[in-house]
């Protein structure tokens, strides 16, 4: 493939070759995916892409995968799914990567008592379907998140500290909370809005076929592959684009392929061993920290589903620490992130709100790691089972994973990874269905970097937890109410602390994005995994 080319039928049969790819691109994928007819249509030959983006506007963008929930923005607060939610919803609040919270579609908030936020609302908002953003918007998505029907829920499950809403004008509306929670405005940026007449008209699936929010695109198409929007003129924030085609690509290598065969614009979840041949390509490579970490969680829970005889060796807490000694992340951030990460110290970012600056990751000590486990009893090491999903947006997960199995090897522990589906795994962490000792997890503290956030996942307030203990979650509990900020922050930070100390999570590396953009666009800017598609234009000629 060519940069500047469009494959015709028969080209999308070709073998394409990453320069640093390990197998064969099999570009008949693409074709199944769709999106190389789409952007080339009919024609063939050495049409630009930019000559094509000139003449249908359209801004196309490859992803991993498309929301299984469709247009539901309450499902979900993680990757793929948000990258294509950012195109058509806000939140009340935007958290930046400096971990600054800032105004969007509340202009400013106040707590009114220690369970009462006062949030003024921006006005001259409009739905893509025309109605008017005003503060019964705000009322109808805390009802709905409140309510039984919500249970199953990701955000709900993340709010769940609401108790309520009311309108005290238009654009005036006053939330509450069960407990104190003096971060309830950096939650309140995974609080999107949905147009609230329509959502009350068609219900949760109705909703979700047909999506409105306040954001720079409106849905005209869900297929398959792709998901077809228009430009929102109307929008507070329009965007430069006047459509925006977004293409389920699995494959990394092939997002990036689409890139520089100018079938892409952008592309989300790629690698860092594939810079060189974007950049070189005239390409933007951009990484931007993600924030959170990526994990093996260990099922630590004797009530859990899974748990069973082979989890004992896990309880202890020297052979959790043998085994997080036993790993050379230093050796696998360099070779296969590019040294874009680091060495996590804690289950979150420094990003995070409640990181504790004080701890020090577990350096790699395979001696030390051996003496560990022959005092917890185990000289000659023990089996594990782990799984893992293969081709996740986890850069180069899998061969970290089995770099991972590597070193615990070498100290007697060994470590057997075994695959499942995406969809089998996203049941598995809802039901505890899971076939081994642990599992690939991240920690996610996006989009409002609390370090608060992971612990939903990590800890009894998970409906089937994996980790659960008693004295953790008083500490927990006691943070999530606490009165002021400082208590709230000294008191998360003693909790990573906890978690450092007893080692429950396999620490991997600090979570980074990779994106890949068209070089002669302008505007990219990614934060909390939320894109702003609307500041996204074409360069002007000569300063790109």
């Amino acid at each position: 493939m060519r940069e500047g080319t469009c494959l015709s039928r028969a080209d999308a049969n070709a073998k394409g070759r990453m320069k640093k790819a390990t197998h064969s691109l099999h570009i008949v994928a693409l074709v199944a995916v769709g999106f190389m007819l789409a952007a080339c249509g009919d024609q063939e030959g050495d049409q630009s892409a930019s000559s094509s983006d000139s003449a249908n506007d359209t801004l196309r963008v490859g992803v991993l995968g498309l929301p299984a929930m469709l247009g539901n923005p309450y499902a979900s607060l993680n990757a793929p799914t948000i990258y294509t939610w950012s195109a058509i919803f806000d939140g009340l609040t935007y958290v930046g990567n400096d971990s600054v919270v800032r105004p969007w579609l509340a202009t400013s908030w106040e707590a009114t008592s220690p369970t009462t936020w006062v949030f003024k609302l921006r006005e001259g908002v409009t739905f893509s379907n025309g109605e008017h953003f005003t503060a019964d918007a705000v009322v109808n998505a805390v009802d709905y998140l409140i309510s039984p029907e919500a249970l199953t829920e990701v955000v709900a499950q993340m709010l769940s500290s609401m108790s309520g809403a009311r309108a005290i004008d238009d654009y005036t509306v006053e939330i509450t909370t069960k407990t104190p929670n003096v971060l309830f405005p950096r939650e309140a940026a995974s609080l999107r809005m949905v147009a609230p007449e329509h959502w009350r008209t068609v219900g949760r699936e109705g909703f979700a076929r047909e999506p409105h929010g306040t954001g720079p695109f409106r849905v005209v198409e869900w297929e398959p592959a792709v998901v077809r929007m228009e430009a929102f003129e109307e929008s507070w924030r329009p965007p430069h684009f006047k459509k925006l085609d977004v293409y389920a690509v699995p494959e990394g290598p092939q997002r990036i392929q689409g890139v520089i065969s100018g079938q892409l614009d952008i592309v989300l979840g790629t690698i860092p061993d594939q810079m060189e041949e974007l950049e070189a390509a005239g390409h933007q490579w951009v990484s931007i920290p993600g924030g959170g970490i990526y994990t093996f969680s260990m099922i630590l829970n004797r009530e859990h589903p899974a748990f069973g005889p082979e989890n004992e060796p896990l309880m202890d807490v020297r052979v959790r620490r043998a085994i997080n000694y036993a790993i050379d992340r230093e050796a696998y951030i360099e070779v296969l992130l590019s040294n874009t990460s680091r060495a996590p110290s804690q289950p979150v970012p420094p990003t995070a709100f409640g990181y504790n600056p004080d701890l020090e990751p577990y350096p790699y000590d395979p001696d030390l790691a051996r003496a560990l486990l022959a005092e917890a009893g185990y000289p000659d090491g023990f089996d594990l089972v782990f799984e893992i999903v293969p081709g996740t947006s986890i850069p180069n997960g899998t061969a970290i994973y089995q770099k991972v199995a590597e070193d615990l090897r070498a100290i007697g522990v060994n470590m057997e990874l075994k695959t499942f589906p995406l969809p089998q795994y996203f049941n598995a962490v809802h039901t505890g269905e899971f076939k081994g000792q642990g599992f690939m997890m991240d920690f996610p503290t996006a989009p409002q970097l609390d370090a608060l956030r992971g612990m939903r996942l990590h800890s009894c307030l998970w409906k089937t937890p994996w980790l659960c203990d008693a004295d953790d979650q008083a500490m927990i509990s006691e943070a999530m109410a606490a009165p002021d900020l400082a208590t709230r922050e000294a008191l998360t930070q003693e909790i990573m602390r906890r978690y450092h100390e007893q080692a429950y999570l396999i620490y991997l590396f600090e979570r980074v994005d990779y994106y890949g953009v068209r070089g002669s666009l302008d505007g990219f800017e990614a934060e909390g995994l939320f894109i702003q598609y609307d500041k996204v234009r074409e360069a002007e000629k000569g300063l790109n």
